[in-house]
C-alpha cells in the first residue's frame, strides 16, 4: 500500500514540474545562464529526495556510500644494505725488548809492579834470595851478605830481605824461561812462583796481563800470559 502510494506521489510531483515548466515557458524567455544539466540535476535531486524517502517509509535506513580511498601505491622494499665486513684489527707490531745495559765492569785494582830497586823485601810463598837478587837485578852475594844468609839458608815466608843498593846486576842469567809467553797453571803455582820460573818477571805484571785482582788466585790448568818483565 505504501509502494502505492509512493508511486502516486511520484507522478504528481513530475505532473507538477511539467506545468511549471509549460508556464515558465510561456511567460519567461528561457535564462541564459543555466542549461538542460541543470534541469536534469534537479530532477535528479528530487528522485534521489523521493527515493530516500521511500526507503524510510518501507523501514530501510538509506545507508550513504563511501567513497573507497584508493590504497597507497606500495612503496617497493628498500633494499637492505649488506652487513659490513668487520675489519679484523691490525696486529700490533712486536716491540723490540730493550736490552738491559750491562753492568759496569768492576774495574781490578792492581798492585803495580815495584818501581826501582827497594831497600827491603818481604818473602812470599814460593819465593827464594836468589830468585828476588834476579828480578830487581842486584848481586846475589851481595843480597844474602847484607840481609844476613847464607848459600844454604833458607829462609821462611815473610823473612825480610835486606836489597843491596850498590848498583852490581845479578851474576848470570836473570831470565830462567824465555817469555813472552803463555804458562799453563800447575798444582800450587802462584804468581811468586810462576814469576821466579822465569827470574827477571815482576809478580805484579803477571797479575796486570791476567786482570788478576788480589788474593791473585791461579787454579790449576788455566793458561795464563807472562809478560816481557
Amino acid at each position: 500500500m505504501a509502494t502505492k502510494r509512493m508511486i502516486v506521489f511520484i507522478v504528481l510531483a513530475l505532473f507538477s514540474l511539467s506545468l511549471a515548466a509549460c508556464e515558465l515557458s510561456a511567460s519567461t524567455p528561457p535564462p541564459a545562464g543555466p542549461t538542460d544539466e541543470g534541469s536534469m540535476g534537479t530532477l535528479e535531486a528530487v528522485l534521489a529526495n523521493i527515493a530516500t524517502q521511500t526507503a524510510a517509509a518501507g523501514g530501510v535506513a538509506a545507508t550513504p556510500v563511501q567513497e573507497t580511498p584508493e590504497a597507497p601505491a606500495e612503496t617497493p622494499p628498500a633494499e637492505e644494505a649488506p652487513p659490513e665486513e668487520a675489519e679484523e684489527p691490525e696486529a700490533a707490531e712486536p716491540q723490540e725488548e730493550a736490552e738491559p745495559e750491562p753492568a759496569a765492569a768492576t774495574p781490578v785494582v792492581v798492585p803495580t809492579p815495584t818501581p826501582g830497586i827497594p831497600t827491603s823485601y818481604t818473602l812470599q810463598k814460593g819465593e827464594f834470595p836468589f830468585c828476588i837478587a834476579r828480578r830487581f837485578n842486584v848481586n846475589q852475594y851481595e843480597l844474602l851478605n847484607l840481609s844476613g844468609l847464607s848459600l844454604n839458608s833458607k829462609p821462611q815466608v815473610g823473612f825480610n830481605l835486606r836489597i843491596p843498593q850498590t848498583g852490581n846486576s845479578f851474576s848470570g842469567d836473570r831470565s830462567l824461561q824465555d817469555h813472552p809467553t803463555t804458562y799453563t797453571v800447575a798444582a800450587g803455582d802462584t804468581i811468586y812462583t810462576v814469576a821466579c820460573k822465569f827470574g827477571d818477571v815482576d809478580p805484579m805484571s803477571i797479575a796486570v796481563a791476567n786482570g788478576l785482582s788480589s788474593p791473585y788466585n791461579l787454579k790449576a790448568g788455566d793458561r795464563i800470559n807472562i809478560p816481557e818483565h
